[in-house]
């Protein structure tokens, strides 16, 4: 198996790159916790975009609706009654 991981091992240069970087887990804690509440965050706010969405086409596509039945022609009905003696 080639192994292509460019560290021997870490070391204090290495856990520089995080943002609350010590070298404990408490940065990775932190970052796991924001990634976790930053993708709720953004599911709930796409969900309610498309419940906005959908509302807004119900609304025009119910008026467009409404505007066709309003535009129907009236039709006479003329019923014929043959009776014979």
């Amino acid at each position: 198996m080639f192994d292509a991981f460019p560290f021997d091992e870490w070391s204090e240069e290495i856990t520089t790159f995080w943002t609350f970087g010590t070298e404990g887990d408490l940065g990775t804690i932190i970052l796991t916790i924001l990634g976790v509440l930053l993708m709720v965050g953004s599911l709930i706010q796409f969900v309610r975009l498309e419940s906005r969405k959908l509302d807004e086409q119900t609304a025009a596509l119910r008026s467009a609706l409404s505007a066709a039945e309003d535009t129907v022609a009236t039709v006479t009905v003329t019923t014929t009654t043959i009776t014979t003696d």
